[in-house]
C-alpha cells in the first residue's frame, strides 16, 4: 500500500487483521502490535520527504493502578523466592532497575566499591545506579565475578545469562515469580484452560502483581526516604515528570524507617 493511503480507517481495520483477537484486542495491543510501528515506520518516511507525519487517534488507553509491596511484603516475597533468583529481586527492589536493564547487567559494569553499577535503556543511554548495602551484600556473595551478573539456574547452549528476547518480551522469570508470589501470600488468581491439542486441564496461578512492580516499589520508597521528586526522576531514568508524579505520596511516613532498615541503611 502507499504511504498515502494510510489512512484513520486504514488504520481502524487494521486491528481485526493484524491482531490475534482482532477488532476485540485490548486498546494497549492495539497500541503496541499496530499503531506504535506503524508510526516509526511513517516518521521514517516523513523524514526523507516520502509523505506526512503520521497522525491518528489511537484507542485510549484506561489508567492502571501503580501496585507497590510494603516492606513486610518485600520481605515475604524474598523469603518465599528461589534461591537462584533471590538476587535479582533484591536487586529489583533496591535499585528500581528494569527487568531488562537487570538481566543484561555485565560485571564489567559493576563497581562493588563504589556501589554503583552502569545499567543501558532500551534507548542506548548510559545510566548510573548507585546500590543500597543490603544490594552490595548480595551482590557481593555471587560466585562469579565475569559475564552476566543475574543467570538461570539452569542454561542450555551458548552464553549463561538468561534468553536474549531483544528486549521485544519479558517472561524469563515468570514460572518461579509466580510461585514466589503464591507462597507469600501475594494477591492472584487461578487460571484454568486447556492447552491446545491436549484433553487435560492445566492450572496456574497468575499474580496480580509483576516484576515491573517492583520498579514501582522502589519509586514509592525512593519518595518516602527523601522527599525529592527530582532525584527520583534522574535516579528512575525517567524522561518525564508527569510518569514519576504518580509515585509521590504512595508510601506513608510511617514505613520510612523500616524501609531503611530493609535496604541495608539501618543495620
Amino acid at each position: 500500500m502507499r504511504l498515502a493511503s494510510i489512512t484513520q480507517e486504514v488504520v481502524d481495520r487494521s486491528y481485526q487483521y493484524v491482531l490475534t483477537k482482532g477488532a476485540s484486542a485490548s486498546p494497549a495491543t492495539k497500541v503496541r502490535g499496530v499503531l506504535t510501528p506503524l508510526r516509526a515506520v511513517l516518521e521514517f518516511a516523513a523524514i526523507r520527504q516520502w509523505c506526512d507525519r503520521p497522525a491518528f487517534k489511537g484507542p485510549s488507553i484506561p489508567k492502571t493502578r501503580s501496585t507497590f509491596l510494603r516492606p513486610d511484603e518485600a520481605t515475604r516475597l524474598i523469603e518465599s523466592s528461589s534461591k537462584h533468583i533471590r538476587p535479582l529481586l533484591i536487586f529489583l527492589l533496591g535499585t528500581g532497575c528494569r527487568m531488562s536493564e537487570a538481566i543484561d547487567l555485565d560485571w564489567r559494569d559493576v563497581d562493588l566499591r563504589g556501589a554503583r553499577v552502569v545499567v543501558w535503556q532500551k534507548q542506548g543511554n548510559e545510566r548510573h545506579v548507585d546500590l543500597p548495602p543490603r544490594v552490595v551484600n548480595i551482590l557481593q556473595a555471587l560466585p562469579d565475578r565475569d559475564g552476566p551478573v543475574f543467570r538461570p539456574r539452569y542454561r542450555r547452549g551458548i552464553g549463561r545469562g538468561y534468553a536474549d528476547k531483544a528486549r521485544m518480551s519479558g517472561g524469563q522469570i515468570k514460572s518461579a515469580w509466580s510461585v514466589a508470589c503464591r507462597k507469600a501470600g501475594l494477591p492472584g488468581r487461578q487460571r484454568v484452560w486447556i492447552p491446545k491439542g491436549q484433553d487435560k486441564e492445566k492450572m496456574a496461578f497468575v499474580p496480580d502483581v509483576t516484576p515491573h512492580d517492583l520498579r514501582h516499589t522502589w519509586a514509592s520508597w525512593h519518595y518516602c526516604l527523601h522527599r525529592d521528586i527530582i532525584a527520583l526522576k534522574d535516579d528512575g531514568g525517567w524522561s518525564t515528570m508527569s510518569i514519576v508524579a504518580r509515585y509521590a505520596k504512595k508510601m506513608p511516613d510511617s514505613y520510612r524507617d523500616e524501609i531503611r532498615v530493609w535496604l541495608g541503611w539501618d543495620q
